[in-house]
């Protein structure tokens, strides 16, 4: 029985190479061409691979599944990196607006709050004051105005949008 089951090892061992050796040059191309990264791209297929080795039966996977899996995991490095681009502007953003003297950060409250006032909806101040000002949650929110999160969230998106294309016009 042991031998049976040596053997069956052996023979996946041998498919996992074999299909390493015939796709990694593909699926890495792919990686690349999504991501323009070659280390991200490596790190892709690599992973791929793993996800294959501990699928209890990988002897079903093909080329096309492979595929459809590197693609995946490279589209979710691709949303990492927008969540970290976004963040890294948003924290050179609060540095700038830190480092200004206290009469500009003053002026430039002023501008923000008069900007809010004039340009966004009644509905839209009231939303971002919960959530900003009271610190409360979208659910907290959508509950207290009867609304669903989705409707908070998209008042408050759009809102920080304006507010970017007002005072932060290059961060696009």
């Amino acid at each position: 029985m042991i031998s049976i089951l040596r053997h069956k090892q052996r023979k996946d061992d041998e498919e996992f190479d074999e299909l390493f050796r015939s796709s990694y040059q593909c699926l890495y191309h792919h990686a690349y061409s999504l991501l323009h990264d070659v280390e991200d791209s490596r790190d892709v297929v690599s992973d791929v691979f793993v996800k294959v080795l501990e699928m209890k039966d990988s002897g079903n996977v093909n080329a096309g599944y492979l595929m459809a899996m590197v693609h995946n995991k490279a589209l979710d490095v691709l949303k990492d990196r927008k969540v970290d681009d976004e963040a890294r502007q948003t924290m050179l953003s609060d540095y700038q607006t830190f480092m200004l003297p206290n009469r500009h950060k003053e002026e430039r409250l002023k501008e923000i709050l008069q900007f809010v006032e004039t340009e966004l909806t009644p509905q839209t101040q009231r939303i971002l004051r919960m959530c900003y000002d009271e610190k409360k949650s979208y659910r907290q929110v959508a509950d207290e105005l009867n609304i669903s999160i989705q409707a908070v969230n998209k008042h408050i998106s759009q809102a920080l949008r304006k507010l970017r294309d007002k005072f932060n016009p290059q961060q696009e």
